[in-house]
């Protein structure tokens, strides 16, 4: 592995350093996202509703959004 692998992140501080990353994430792979999907991109892996909590918080800053009849998280 060199530098610029996804292993080499560092885990964050804070619950707004874990939203950045996750929406760093997104909008790198791009695609529509659950929250499993979301829970896998994450360096430590927090507890369930944790990812479900950063991804209506993201939604609720208008930087993702919620398909409502999937359900599926894409970014803006």
């Amino acid at each position: 592995m060199n530098e610029n692998t996804p292993a080499t992140r560092t885990a964050p501080t804070s619950a707004i350093e874990r939203r950045e990353q996750l929406l760093q994430a997104m909008r790198q792979e791009g695609g529509t996202w659950d929250w499993v999907r979301a829970r896998a991109s994450y360096v430590v892996v927090p507890d369930p509703r944790t990812v479900r909590r950063d991804l209506e918080q993201l939604r609720k800053a208008n930087s993702v959004y919620r398909d409502r009849e999937t359900g599926l998280y894409q970014v803006n």
